[in-house]
């Protein structure tokens, strides 16, 4: 194997009563993820067959560590020991889906290439994660908003009605938009043509929005999101450009911090630093992961310049409440490691 992967030595009986062989291996640190291949040997198995086995291995695999996604496959080979470079892909499911488990969701569950939710799924239950700490029964984990798979009836099932209900999970559970907004960006995507199920995405943006108001009732009048808000504002009076929701990526971000210094009507020396999360950020807070923070100077590329920054961000969120993790340098950024986004639907 390449050397950045490492190969873990697990026993799997349900492969073994078919006599099928297992590949178990992890890519880490590069990459948080372990992979599974099955390689059954000789005649081709029936799909149920395939899929049983697939979700077994799975089941075992998330045992041993359960911290991170676990990809499996399913190979077939003419006999036991062959080269496996001469493996034939043998697909159970719909082209372009595969098989995994989800370390969020703490489910196993087939899923489409690109997208986020389960099109069928199993609730693994009493399954501990070997030697991480990790002792909760799955069942128990609460659900990740955006990884919600609740469909109200069953509509036309299309890569652009999948593409808009993930984007009215996100509008609806980052909360920065009101409901009447959200619902008429969808009319208004649907009358430009946006090729998804207009019907069936205003119904379950309707739902959306009753789950997410029911959450609401349980949070506190104050929340994090609101402490976060009243340090963004002051950081804007200090002169740190502090953008929310800046773009998908630290690099859209870095251009929404360029936008935001040189707008019309911003005077020259306004700021001398900024901070902003992204998407990407936001997701993870969503998932109880703490949130993330870029932060550095204006028009310097000292670091110490940036470390000033930083401390004027750690400062401003200090004050509010919120439990900054940082380690002082300019190389990594500000953790707001008990940060839970709970930002309510504005009015």
């Amino acid at each position: 194997m390449s050397s950045f992967i490492t190969a873990v030595d697990l026993s799997f009986p349900p492969a073994e009563r078919v006599g099928a062989e297992v590949e178990y291996f992890h890519y880490l640190p590069h990459e948080k993820q372990y992979v599974v291949n099955v390689y059954f040997i000789g005649p081709h198995p029936e799909p149920e067959t395939i899929d049983r086995v697939l979700r077994e291995c799975l089941a075992l695999a998330a045992a041993h560590d359960g911290r991170f996604n676990i990809h499996a496959s399913a190979y077939l080979l003419p006999q036991a020991g062959a080269d496996k470079d001469g493996r034939q892909e043998v697909q159970p499911y719909k082209m372009g889906h595969f098989l995994c488990f989800d370390a969020a969701l703490r489910q196993i569950g087939v899923r489409r290439y690109g997208k986020k939710h389960f099109e069928q799924k199993w609730v693994i239950t009493d399954v501990t994660a070997a030697g991480t700490g990790d002792n909760e029964t799955y069942l128990d984990r609460p659900v990740h908003p955006l990884h919600d798979s609740y469909l109200p009836d069953e509509g036309e099932s299309t890569d652009a009605t999948e593409d808009m209900r993930v984007q009215v999970l996100e509008w609806v559970w980052y909360g920065y938009y009101t409901a009447a907004a959200i619902l008429r960006w969808i009319d208004e995507g649907a009358a430009e043509g946006g090729g998804f199920d207009h019907g069936w995405i205003k119904a379950y943006a309707t739902a959306v929005f009753e789950k997410k108001r029911a959450a609401e009732a349980t949070w506190p009048q104050e929340t994090d999101c609101d402490r976060l808000d009243n340090a963004f504002g002051r950081l804007n009076e200090q002169g740190v450009c502090a953008l929310q929701w800046a773009g998908n990526t630290i690099s859209e971000g870095m251009e929404s911090v360029s936008d935001a210094i040189n707008d019309e009507g911003v005077p020259e020396g306004r700021y001398q630093g900024f901070c902003f999360f992204h998407s990407q950020d936001i997701d993870r807070a969503l998932g109880d992961e703490g949130l993330m923070l870029a932060f550095g100077p204006v028009d310097s590329d000292e670091d110490e310049d940036a470390v000033r920054i930083g401390r004027l961000v750690c400062e401003a969120l200090q004050r509010e409440g919120l439990r900054t993790q940082w380690n002082g340098t300019a190389d990594q950024r500000i953790a707001l490691p008990q940060l839970r986004w709970q930002r309510r639907t504005p009015a």
